[in-house]
């Protein structure tokens, strides 16, 4: 088994350069897409869903009778 001198340790300005501006511009990006993807699908949940009790009248088909006919 060998041992390395090489360390894995990443360098301080690339943590630092996690908030970076194309970094916030990105993370803005992805936030309000899926803000806009949740409301998007809500109001298709909601569109869909919710039925109009004045002009909406479930109408129940009649009664068929017994199957069972010899």
């Amino acid at each position: 088994m060998t041992v390395s001198a090489e360390s894995s340790v990443v360098p301080i300005s690339s943590v630092s350069s996690s908030h970076s501006p194309e970094f916030a511009r990105t993370a803005m990006a992805i936030l309000v897409a899926m803000v806009i993807l949740i409301v998007a699908l809500t109001g298709v949940l909601v569109e869909t869903t919710w039925g109009h009790q004045a002009d909406h009248v479930e109408v129940m088909p009649p009664d068929p009778g017994s199957f069972a006919r010899r």
